[in-house]
């Protein structure tokens, strides 16, 4: 099914609506040096405004196809065992002030070491914080073995048109002053609650928490972000900070939400919480981080309890697709398309890559997600596949490219070792989706596996997010997994290989039984449908194949996951094949195409009238299995069987008519 009509979303907005403002640390070029502040004063801020550094990780569980070329980072930020981050100031005695987002407070991070350092070089510790704004994105702490500092004057009393500075850590390299104006100030975005300070001097990345000071060399505000597509920055003005409550963290924060297969829905709310300080920066950040997932997942139960109705496997809208079936080897997901029906989409443009020993990979895109279809190269045991994490994504990345960018270098990653955490899901079908979690430390990123056994290897979603935002696409994967479309195909030793794990096999399989003996017999039996044959029907061999082709439809009032068609083959490298398939009356609401289907069924039209074809090189021949084939126990019918045949090349019609015959001799329909 084509999937132009799907506008894939961006999962897990669950952030403040000014969160991607925040976060994109203040791009602009240089200019000015604050050439007309007094010397003096140019000391004395340059004395009290620190750098916000954050402790470089010293592990790495990454490896790579040859050693890290790192005389290409510059030696400075080669031999820093810190990143730069951001800059804070003192405003009193033992009393610092920062963007709330340069600390990462409520932020999962791999990097949590967070410091103070002076123009000296020393490093300071952060002690308690003092004050929090989420919204007004500030924070005031203390230190540790506070400096002997003095602290900056502040003026609550800046004019419009007044000259600026803007001082800070301007891409890690050292606390710089820029002139510019006090240009004009801005309603925030949504209340209007205060106004930001916009001002044109320019802020590079590192200046997020400085000082913004007027031409006396005083704190006018807090340099917070710079605006899109105008040198006019933003600043907090100081007066919100002296004036917010003693000993409160105020986490106030208009949070959206949506979904990749729901684009066009959303949900949002407002987050109020007030937390008691003084707190460390620890206890502080175990209180926000929780409130946030929590409000995040409160947002997205909220989507799925308004839009109940209509979600699939509910409303008039989901009726085309549970009336419908698609081959799906490789996966693809059940979403909502711009013109509001629900259908199955794939990746519209995939890759794929030679493992070798007849190991493949193919993957694509498809909203937020890369969806992958893996096979395993010969040799290697499926359960081992599953057992050992880190065998798992060592096979995967030998066709999956995910290099370390280390300056015009792009080195590939070869392993990322054990994962940090597996889980099994299991989602609402009893689908056992094996979730695996690799951190990626340099980067403060980690990878997401969702793979779901299948013959041969696994079928499944694959995301690389910053860790910050882990919490929320595992959140949403689990919702996708509930939507997930795939068949299961494999040959007849793969099979075999994946009926052996019992206990990693979806619940539509406790139905189902494959029995097979090369060379002698095969069958497969359900508690809707049973088919057998032998050597003289069809080989019977380890490169046999077998394909169960599942999808969603309404029983008893409830949308399961079953099987539709089964597909035995003689062999994966031919044609030759018989299949079973089912097939229910469309409902009436339906357009004319699914009825037009069920009438050439139910009167036995091309190509169910058991007249042979030639279609592709191959033969065909195809019936209705129905224990009484009357016009008018046919015309009755809510559900059919129907049965194919094909051989390879050219066969008479007697010939593929009497082969067709003996395989629906032992055909039995149980439902």
């Amino acid at each position: 099914m084509p999937s132009p009509r799907f506008s894939p979303g961006i999962a897990s907005h669950r952030f403040p609506i000014w969160f991607a403002f925040v976060f994109a640390l203040l791009l602009a070029p240089a200019r000015g040096f604050g050439a007309d502040l007094d010397r003096g004063v140019i000391e004395a801020v340059s004395d009290a405004t620190f750098e916000v550094v954050v402790l470089k990780p010293t592990k790495d569980s990454l490896s790579y196809e040859r050693p890290l070329p790192m005389d290409l980072i510059p030696y400075a930020i080669r031999k820093d065992p810190y990143y730069s981050v951001g800059t804070a100031y003192a405003i009193g005695p033992n009393q610092w002030v920062t963007a709330a987002h340069v600390l990462g407070l409520g932020r999962a991070s791999q990097l949590k070491t967070y410091r103070l350092r002076d123009r000296q070089g020393k490093v300071y510790d952060i002690d308690q914080i003092l004050k929090y704004s989420l919204r007004r994105d500030f924070v005031v702490f203390n230190l540790k073995s506070a400096p002997d500092v003095r602290p900056l004057t502040v003026s609550k009393n800046a004019q419009v048109n007044d000259k600026v500075y803007a001082v800070g850590n301007a891409l890690g390299q050292g606390v710089v002053f820029r002139d510019g104006l006090y240009t004009s100030d801005t309603p925030e975005e949504e209340e209007g609650q205060w106004k930001w300070l916009r001002f044109s001097a320019a802020a590079s990345p590192g200046n997020s928490g400085g000082p913004l000071l007027d031409a006396q060399g005083r704190v006018i505000g807090t340099v917070l972000r710079k605006s899109e597509n105008e040198n006019l920055n933003f600043a907090l003005p100081i007066k919100e900070i002296l004036d917010a409550p003693e000993h409160v963290a105020a986490v106030d924060a208009h949070l959206i939400y949506t979904i990749d297969n729901m684009a066009n829905k959303t949900t949002s709310g407002w987050l109020h919480k007030t937390i008691a300080l003084p707190k460390t920066y620890a206890a502080l950040d175990a209180e926000l981080a929780p409130a946030l997932d929590r409000f995040g997942d409160q947002l997205k139960d909220e989507l799925f309890t308004r839009e109940r109705d209509q979600v699939f496997p509910n409303g008039a809208k989901s009726l085309a697709l549970l009336y419908s079936s698609q081959n799906a080897v490789m996966p693809g997901l059940v979403a909502l398309g711009d013109d509001g029906y629900w259908d199955v989409f794939f990746p519209q443009k995939t890759r794929s890559a030679d493992l070798g020993n007849n190991g493949s990979i193919v993957y694509g895109s498809l909203g937020e997600s890369l969806m992958v279809y893996f096979q395993k190269p010969d040799g290697v045991p499926l359960a081992s596949l599953f057992s050992d994490s880190k065998q798992l994504m060592d096979l995967v990345l030998r066709g999956l490219s995910l290099p370390r960018k280390i300056g015009p270098e792009r080195i590939k990653i070869t392993s990322m070792g054990k994962a940090a955490s597996e889980e099994v899901y299991v989602d609402h079908y009893a689908r056992k989706w094996l979730v695996r979690l690799w951190n990626i430390e340099h980067s403060d990123e980690q990878l997401v596996l969702f793979a779901l056994p299948v013959p041969g290897g696994f079928a499944g979603m694959l995301r690389i997010v910053n860790t910050s935002r882990m919490h929320g696409h595992i959140s949403d994967l689990k919702v996708l997994a509930d939507f997930a479309y795939l068949s299961y195909y494999g040959t007849l030793d793969q099979w075999r290989e994946l009926l052996a794990l019992r206990d990693l096999l979806p619940r539509a399989f406790a139905d189902i039984r494959i029995d097979f003996e090369y060379g002698k017999r095969f069958s497969y039996a359900s508690k809707r449908v049973a088919l057998a044959y032998g050597p003289d029907e069809m080989h019977i061999t380890g490169q046999s194949d077998l394909k169960l082709r599942f999808s969603y439809f309404m029983e008893n009032g409830k949308a399961v996951w079953d099987v539709v068609q089964v597909v035995a083959g003689d062999s994966k490298d031919n044609s030759t094949f018989f299949s079973v398939a089912r097939n229910e009356r469309p409902p009436r609401q339906l357009d004319d195409k699914y009825k037009s289907r069920w009438e050439s069924i139910v009167s036995r039209q091309h190509p169910y009238n058991k007249s042979s074809y030639f279609e592709d090189k191959s033969t065909l021949i195809g019936s209705v299995y129905a224990p009484d084939t009357t016009p008018e126990r046919l015309s009755g019918a809510r559900l059919l069987y129907t049965a194919f045949y094909g051989v390879d090349g050219k066969v008479e019609q007697k010939s593929i008519e009497a082969k067709l015959d003996r395989f629906m001799e032992k055909l039995r329909i149980r439902e």
